[in-house]
């Protein structure tokens, strides 16, 4: 299992439950995988991964939707491993509002977690994947960004406006040897979904191990004729 042997990986928002299943499934096949994080506690529960891969994972506290501290996240990436190959945006966060309800607050959160996250890291890795005529950047867009409905109108909003960037930054960068695509998928099987959602029908749901699976797939060099795609990860749901 080496479909990213030797690759250099920032994933943001690697502790989370999605992110850390991306962060296992990517130091099994062989990746370095630099991991940001901004919740002590979801570090802390990470940290038994340093055993079996000490020199292969590195936690990094980052907010990713404010630029200095991405570009000291992608630096100083750079400086440990001397490139970045496969980029990662897996910050985000949801909150259900209907548009007569929805906070300024509320609407600039969705924004900034799902769609400014994206932007930021994403603009400021491509100069070193552009130099080195490689790279790979999975975005986490989500099933309602193809469609609106009640109450997730903040929510699909930013997570459309990720698939869009998606699509726009694969057209500005496929002569560099770049693949830019994105996952969308439908409700992810965590611990907090099963919170807010104890009546759903779990086994629907698409596990985060699933994801990372493919996740793994779009940043191999297996990849390589997919560009600015949106692929379905939606489980049974």
């Amino acid at each position: 299992m080496n479909a990213l042997k030797n690759k250099i990986a920032i994933v943001t928002g690697g502790t989370g439950a999605l992110g850390k299943a991306i962060t296992i499934a990517f130091l099994e096949e062989g990746a370095k995988v630099v991991c940001t994080y901004i919740v002590d506690k979801e570090k802390k529960e990470c940290l038994p991964l340093t055993k079996n891969h000490k020199d292969k994972i590195v936690f990094a506290r980052a907010d990713v939707t404010k630029e200095k501290e991405v570009l000291n996240l992608i630096t100083n990436t750079i400086r440990k491993f001397k490139s970045v190959d496969i980029l990662v945006n897996v910050v985000g966060g949801f909150a259900y509002s209907y548009i007569k309800d929805t906070e300024e607050k509320t609407w600039d959160l969705m924004i900034n977690l799902n769609l400014k996250s994206a932007f930021l890291c994403s603009k400021n890795v491509l100069p070193r994947m552009i130099e080195q005529n490689y790279g790979k950047i999975v975005n986490i867009s989500s099933r309602p960004a193809l469609k609106g409905s009640a109450g997730v109108g903040a929510y699909s909003a930013s997570k459309a406006g990720v698939l869009n960037l998606t699509e726009t930054i694969a057209d500005e960068v496929k002569d560099y040897n770049i693949n830019v695509n994105a996952v969308l998928p439908s409700t992810i099987d965590t611990p907090a979904n099963r919170r807010d959602m104890p009546e759903a029908d779990f086994s629907k749901w698409v596990r985060p191990e699933e994801i990372a699976r493919v996740i793994v797939f779009l940043s191999s060099d297996d990849s390589r004729p997919i560009n600015g795609a949106g692929i379905p990860v939606y489980g049974k749901a």
